[in-house]
């Protein structure tokens, strides 16, 4: 987005305006996700890091629990909810960044884009940690889910202090800028790959072949997983010991070895693949559409 403004000697100038928009465009996005299964994907993932039960046994014990409609959505009121503000860091903080990398350093683009991904998730990282904690609670305690939000809250600052929302934000800033930094390089470079192959390379991609770099990026980012399970485990209510990234790691690995960093990979490919597919692919639909009505030359 652009703006003019004059100089001293009268002459016009174009100043950039920071793209708002996305603002709005990121959380509305997620929002989209998770209210059609993006949440639930999230469930099973969650709750297979923290159990060894196959993925038809924690969906009967949550059906059990919450009934079929409450499984689904297990803690997302209000917390996944809340959550739909990573969506802001995440467009809004790369995109600016990328924006001020392209044009304020002599940095190459193959540079650039890893960059401001790892400064999105990073910006992320911060929203997400305190909501990811409650929901993970919500997810491997039912008696979290029922609890009104205050009273969750005040359960944990007075079992853990201020502090316990924000367990695993170390490995989180690590996993959130690792994992962005792979689906907005992955998915940039499969865009430039599919618009080498049209006869007009300029042509902005369509709704659906966007979805497609979205998804592709995604799929990619899951080798953070490991790192997430170490997130996950260090956030549920019955872990006790050190939270740093290394100590949990290492109960990890002493309760189920190597396998235990491999829990829940198949949901959580599944849900990265659809969370970028709406952030990268369908974002990008919109912010472009929105710059064709509001920004002007």
């Amino acid at each position: 987005m652009s703006a003019t403004m004059k100089s001293s000697d009268g002459v016009l100038l174009k100043s950039r305006v920071p793209a708002y928009e996305k603002i709005l465009i990121g959380p509305l996005c997620v929002l989209g996700e998770m209210a059609t299964g993006g949440h639930y994907i999230e469930v099973l993932r969650l709750a297979k890091q923290m159990s060894p039960q196959t993925y038809p046994q924690i969906h009967s014990t949550l059906v059990s629990e919450s009934g079929l409609l409450g499984a689904f959505y297990r803690g997302m009121i209000p917390w996944g909810l809340i959550q739909c503000v990573k969506g802001l860091p995440v467009l809004f903080v790369q995109g600016e960044t990328k924006h001020l990398l392209s044009n304020h350093t002599p940095f190459p683009q193959s540079r650039i884009e890893p960059l401001s991904g790892i400064a999105g998730g990073i910006a992320q990282a911060f929203f997400v940690c305190p909501t990811q904690k409650l929901k993970v609670m919500a997810i491997a305690d039912p008696k979290y889910s029922v609890m009104k939000p205050i009273n969750v809250i005040k359960s944990v600052v007075n079992d853990i202090g201020l502090t316990g929302l924000y367990d695993g934000l170390a490995a989180m800033c690590l996993r959130r800028g690792m994992d962005w930094m792979i689906r907005f390089t992955v998915s940039a470079k499969v865009n430039l790959y599919v618009r080498s192959l049209k006869d007009d390379p300029t042509e902005p991609l369509k709704l659906h072949e966007l979805m497609g770099c979205g998804i592709v990026g995604g799929a990619f980012s899951a080798i953070t997983h490991p790192i997430d399970c170490v997130i996950t485990n260090s956030q549920k209510p019955s872990y006790v010991g050190s939270k740093d990234p290394i100590s949990v790691a290492k109960v990890i690995y002493r309760e189920s070895g190597a396998a235990g960093f491999g829990r829940g990979l198949a949901p959580k490919i599944l849900d990265n693949s659809y969370h970028t597919m709406w952030m990268y692919g369908i974002g990008t639909f919109i912010y472009e559409c929105v710059g064709q009505w509001t920004r002007k030359e």
